[in-house]
């Protein structure tokens, strides 16, 4: 499947996220959304970077974790994405 989602959308979907998951609703943070998606917490954040940039396309995989997040869907409880912060209410 070849990625429909933009480097546009990729941030908009760090900021949907947000505001979906935190309190006060500000951004997720690159690494934030590495946890997220499960990527290497060693390289993950600048393959965020570079695919909002536009330099690393968008996997299927990545796009339907964003889509399935977007719709409402949750990580896994034994997924951290914010570190020293309470869990998620689901």
């Amino acid at each position: 499947m070849k990625s429909m989602m933009t480097k546009d959308d990729v941030r908009a979907a760090r900021t949907a996220l947000g505001k979906m998951w935190k309190p006060g609703g500000a951004p997720l943070t690159a690494q934030e959304l590495v946890r997220a998606l499960g990527l290497s917490e060693d390289h993950g954040t600048d393959h965020v970077y570079n695919m909002e940039k536009g330099k690393s396309a968008v996997s299927g995989t990545i796009e339907m974790l964003l889509r399935i997040y977007l719709a409402g869907g949750v990580p896994p409880d034994d997924v951290v994405i914010f570190k020293d912060a309470p869990k998620r209410a689901r």
